[in-house]
């Protein structure tokens, strides 16, 4: 996949009515918002925004066969600043100062998210640093065309050369994003192996043959806050993955940790890192996780987090994901004691949080129970989100107490 052009060479003209949010500073432009094109601009080319009067909007990059036709980079109307490859490695660069300023890395905490898309002005890039090693995954063909500056910009700000590119096959076909995955300048590489920190636990995992960049580095504060609630308790840790929010509840002090996950390979990597950590008193179970509550609803948990995968990956799939978030809350607020514990989370981005707390709320109702919240809960500070774009903020949770109706 060829690199196209470094500055804009067409205009997409938006229709009118699709300006106002262009100007609050909305990140992207949907292929129903564009009246037409000036110029042939290619996928990846960078290509002026303007208005119905073809008054310069800002600059973005195109991709002619998504719906999200353009993602917006910049206000700049002159060719002089509106430079996607200086652009890129300025704010990767940026994004690397903001992480410093709160304490990442640290000794305790080697996994991060150096890179969050839109939150950074990056828009199609997840770029997470695991130890010795850094995921990059790709969403918009723009920048797959550049990940080799990419790649370089990471190596010398970071000081890492471990450089691993990850495909988002969400939107690969989308846009039009094709290629190998592969370890930047080894090209024959068929895994990664990173040793990496998360609140002090040791973690592991191939970086090429693993769930999204290896890590949910997303999760870090909650994973630190249930390790803050769990001295004395049983503690029920649903979809539970490689074990983050058991080993935390470990650590915590709890009596016992069962972590249900449906993944075979992932209850083994979770099995891995409990061991290397010394958490003896955490069992993993591969199990469907209504099923596996179905039969603890006789002995109940004093604390139960459900952290499911994205169930909602586009708008039209929204109400059968709201639908399946329920059933899932549901069976698991049925195994909270009377007083006890509950964390849930949606990683959806299209639901927004005050629909995800009504969903909760509906899912409490139909178990019987009361909620009386604590917090909502989000990503840390390493996953900024552009406040003009509240989708970007996918990651949303509460912590309520469970008591009966």
């Amino acid at each position: 996949m060829t690199m196209g052009s470094d500055v804009p060479v067409g205009s997409v003209v938006l229709r009118k009515g699709s300006v106002r949010p262009i100007h609050a500073g909305h990140p992207w432009i949907f292929s129903r918002a564009v009246a037409h094109v000036i110029g042939e601009p290619a996928a990846g080319d960078p290509v002026w925004v303007v208005d119905p009067k073809e008054r310069v909007l800002g600059w973005g990059v195109y991709s002619p066969e998504s719906k999200l036709r353009v993602r917006m980079w910049g206000r700049d109307t002159s060719t002089e600043t509106a430079r996607l490859g200086d652009t890129l490695v300025q704010r990767i660069e940026s994004a690397y100062e903001r992480r410093k300023s709160f304490g990442y890395p640290s000794e305790s905490q080697t996994a991060y998210r150096l890179v969050n898309a839109e939150g950074d002005r990056i828009p199609g890039l997840m770029v997470d640093v695991l130890g010795d090693a850094v995921a990059a995954r790709y969403g918009s063909v723009a920048l797959w065309q550049r990940k080799e500056s990419v790649a370089k910009a990471l190596q010398k700000v970071l000081g890492i050369d471990r450089i691993v590119q990850l495909v988002d096959h969400q939107v690969a076909d989308a846009e039009g994003l094709y290629g190998i995955e592969h370890v930047a300048g080894d090209p024959d590489a068929e895994s990664c192996m990173a040793e990496f920190r998360d609140q002090g636990l040791l973690f592991s995992g191939d970086l090429m043959n693993a769930q999204k960049t290896g890590h949910y580095t997303d999760q870090a504060e909650n994973r630190a806050l249930v390790r803050s609630l769990s001295g004395g308790k049983k503690v029920l840790d649903l979809c539970t993955h490689t074990g983050g929010f058991a080993l935390n509840a470990s650590k915590g002090g709890a009596e016992f940790v069962l972590g249900v996950d449906s993944s075979g390979p992932a209850i083994k990597k979770a099995e891995t890192n409990a061991k290397n950590n010394k958490c003896s008193n955490v069992k993993f179970v591969n199990e469907d996780l209504v099923r596996c509550a179905q039969t603890q609803t006789a002995d109940p948990f004093d604390l139960v987090i459900l952290d499911p995968p994205k169930l909602v990956k586009r708008r039209n799939h929204l109400d059968q994901g709201l639908h399946k978030y329920r059933a899932l809350n549901s069976a698991a607020l049925n195994v909270v004691r009377d007083g006890g514990m509950f964390m849930s989370f949606s990683c959806s981005g299209l639901v927004d949080t005050d629909t995800f707390l009504r969903n909760v709320s509906a899912a409490a109702e139909k178990s019987g129970r009361a909620l009386h919240i604590h917090q909502i809960l989000h990503a840390g500070p390493d996953h900024p989100f552009m406040a003009q774009a509240p989708e970007t903020n996918y990651l949303k949770g509460v912590l309520a107490t469970v008591t009966s109706r």
